[in-house]
């Protein structure tokens, strides 16, 4: 079956989409920006009998900041969307650090955050700033909607808890209390649209110099985009100094599973970790005293 051996149908509707998606759920996958997808099924890593496009369902477009300063991001909103939206860059500026670093801005034209999600690879670019966020997904399925937190979305390579007929309809960010700051930091190779070797984020809450709470997520250096427990927990009620710093980078490393491959070796993330996370929460802390 070659690439173009399947058919390619639009519905209107969320609910409709489900219920395409049910009828064929082992030969049926959702294509919203088709960044990755196309890529598989041009490689032969995917065989397909049914593409379901999002693009026309209008609900699922757009990004929302409530009365109350909550984020939503539609399920086909483009990264460049974000990226370029005054007001996640005001008020969530390391989404928008994430958005940005994104590959180039052709695909960030096309691809969209909850595919990047979706796709579930250890290096998405979206997910550790997203899980130091503490987002949650609106997931929509043939018997209705419900909410999974989005640590709880991977679960392997390319692996979700996502059932076939299921579709992200919105990603949920609570509104930052006050004093929080964030940023999202990677390293990629010489290429400029290269994936990461190693990334982090950060949230910290900060009350003047002692952060009073802070979560760390690390991408690409374990199988699935995870955040660093330990790391985070050292870090509350303490003043963020270099040996403080220094401690939390230890942890970061301590909580990966990176391995060797042609981007980098297992001991270069260990110590490329330690660093970003030094670097993340100097930013993000400094973001933190401006709110």
């Amino acid at each position: 079956m070659s690439m173009r051996e399947f058919d390619f149908v639009e519905p209107d509707s969320v609910s409709e989409a489900c219920s395409l998606l049910s009828e064929d759920p082992g030969g049926s996958a959702v294509f919203a920006g088709g960044t990755d997808i196309l890529v598989d099924l041009k490689a032969g890593a995917r065989r397909l009998r049914r593409l379901v496009s999002l693009g026309r369902i209008e609900e699922l477009k757009g990004i929302e900041i409530s009365a109350g300063g909550g984020l939503k991001i539609g399920a086909m909103t483009t990264v460049n969307q974000v990226a370029r939206h005054e007001g996640v860059t005001e008020r969530f500026p390391g989404i928008n650090d994430a958005a940005m670093s994104l590959a180039a801005e052709q695909v960030r034209n096309q691809a969209t955050v909850a595919g990047n999600l979706c796709m579930a690879v250890p290096s998405a670019d979206m997910a550790p700033i997203l899980l130091a966020h503490n987002a949650t997904l609106q997931v929509a399925s043939p018997t209705g909607l419900r909410s999974i937190p989005l640590c709880r979305l991977f679960v392997g390579p390319r692996k979700t808890i996502l059932e076939p007929a299921d579709i992200v309809v919105a990603i949920e960010v609570q509104a930052p209390a006050s004093g929080t700051g964030a940023a999202s930091m990677r390293q990629g190779g010489r290429v400029s649209l290269s994936l990461p070797m190693a990334s982090v984020a950060a949230v910290v809450v900060m009350d003047e110099k002692v952060c009073r709470d802070a979560t760390l997520a690390l991408g690409a250096v374990a199988p699935t985009p995870v955040v660093a427990m330990e790391a985070s927990d050292v870090l509350a009620g303490q003043e963020l100094t270099e040996e403080i710093l220094a401690e939390a980078g230890e942890r970061a490393a301590s909580a990966a599973m990176p391995i060797d491959d042609i981007r980098a070796t297992k001991e270069y993330r260990l110590e490329l970790l330690k660093v970003l996370t030094r670097r993340v929460l100097r930013v993000a802390a400094e973001r933190a005293q401006g709110n």
